[in-house]
C-alpha cells in the first residue's frame, strides 16, 4: 500500500467519523419517523456513489440468487442500503427514546426460550447477525431487565468507535472488541447474563458453506458453547412495514458431539451459520451483503492455485 493510498484511507475514514458525528446530532432533533427516512435517502445515495460497496452487494447477492434477474438482484441491492440507512438512523436516535417508544415499535415472539435457558444458571449466547436492526434488539432487551453484553468489531476510525459504543453504553448494553473478549464473556456466563455475538463477518478461524460457497468464520462461539455449556440461541430483529420490527427468538442450536473438540467446534459452527443463511434468505434485503464475506476463503483458495 502506497502513501497516496494510505493517505486517501485516512482521508475517508476521517470524513466517515465526522458524518458520523454530524448525522448523530441532526438525527436527535429530528421527528423519529422523519430522521429514518431520511436515513432511507442517506442509504440509497451511498448506492449510487459507493461504486466499491455496490459492486460487492450486487456480486455477492448475484451469488447467491443465481435464479434472480439482474434487475432483480439490483433492486434488491438498493433495498439493502436503504434498510441500512434506517438501521444507522434508529441506533444513532435510540438512546434519545423512551423505553414505551421502543416497546411500541418492537414486537417479539419465542422469548419464553431465553428465560427457559437462563433457568439452567450458564448464561446464554445470543446468535445474530448484522440483520435488520440488530441494535435496536439489544436496546429492547435491556429495557426489559435482561443484563446484556454483546461483542462487536471494532471500526476502523476510533472516533467512530468510541461514538457508536458511546451509544451502545447508553442504551443499557456493555462492548467487548472482538478479538480480545473471551475472559468477559465467561464472567457474563457465570453471572447467568446473555451475551450477543455476530458471527456472520469475514473471519479465518474455520471454512464451512455459507450460500452454497465456501467461507471463513469465527469458531469462538462454539468454543465457548463447548466450555461452559451455555445455550446457543439465534435470535433476529426483522424490520416490517411502517419502521416497526419483530424479534424473533429461535430454538436453541443442538448438535450431536463426538468428543473431538475441533470437529464438535465446526459442526456447531456450521449449524450458526446455517441458521444465519436461513434467516437472510427469508429477508435478503435486510442483510449487510456488501460485507465482503468471502475475503478469506477467497483469499485461501487463490494461495492454493484453485479458481
Amino acid at each position: 500500500m502506497g502513501p497516496e493510498h494510505r493517505y486517501l484511507k485516512r482521508t475517508i475514514l476521517f470524513l466517515s467519523g465526522l458524518a458520523l458525528w454530524l448525522f448523530r446530532g441532526l438525527f436527535r432533533l429530528l421527528p423519529h419517523r422523519v430522521a429514518v427516512g431520511l436515513g432511507a435517502v442517506v442509504g440509497t445515495l451511498v448506492y449510487a456513489v459507493a461504486r466499491r460497496r455496490r459492486a460487492l452487494a450486487l456480486a455477492n447477492l448475484g451469488a447467491a440468487f443465481p435464479e434472480k434477474e439482474p434487475q432483480q438482484i439490483a433492486e434488491m441491492a438498493k433495498r439493502v442500503f436503504e434498510n441500512f440507512g434506517r438501521t444507522a438512523a434508529e441506533f444513532l436516535r435510540t438512546r434519545h427514546l423512551s423505553a414505551e417508544t421502543v416497546s411500541n415499535l418492537v414486537e417479539i415472539e419465542g422469548l419464553e426460550k431465553v428465560d427457559r435457558a437462563l433457568q439452567e444458571g450458564k448464561g446464554a449466547l445470543m446468535i445474530t447477525a448484522h440483520f435488520g436492526n440488530w441494535e435496536l434488539m439489544a436496546r429492547y432487551l435491556t429495557d426489559r431487565g435482561y443484563r446484556l453484553s454483546v461483542v462487536a468489531r471494532d471500526a476502523n476510525d476510533p472516533r467512530t468507535t468510541e461514538i457508536v459504543n458511546e451509544i451502545r453504553r447508553e442504551n443499557g448494553y456493555q462492548v467487548f472488541s472482538r478479538g480480545n473478549a473471551a475472559k468477559f464473556i465467561l464472567g457474563c456466563l457465570r453471572r447467568n447474563e446473555l451475551v450477543g455475538i455476530l458471527p456472520d463477518q469475514n473471519a479465518g478461524d474455520v471454512f464451512l458453506r455459507f450460500f452454497g460457497r465456501e467461507c471463513g468464520s469465527v469458531v469462538g462461539p462454539a468454543v465457548i458453547h463447548l466450555r461452559t455449556g451455555a445455550p446457543l440461541i439465534p435470535i433476529f430483529c426483522v424490520r416490517l412495514p411502517g419502521d416497526r420490527h419483530r424479534i424473533e427468538v429461535h430454538p436453541p442450536i443442538e448438535t450431536a458431539l463426538t468428543g473431538d473438540t475441533d470437529r464438535d467446534a465446526k459442526a456447531i459452527m456450521e449449524e450458526v451459520q446455517a441458521a444465519i443463511e436461513r434467516q437472510v434468505r427469508r429477508y435478503p434485503d435486510q442483510w449487510l451483503w456488501f460485507h465482503d464475506r468471502w475475503k478469506s476463503a477467497r483469499r485461501r483458495e487463490e494461495a492454493a492455485g484453485v479458481g
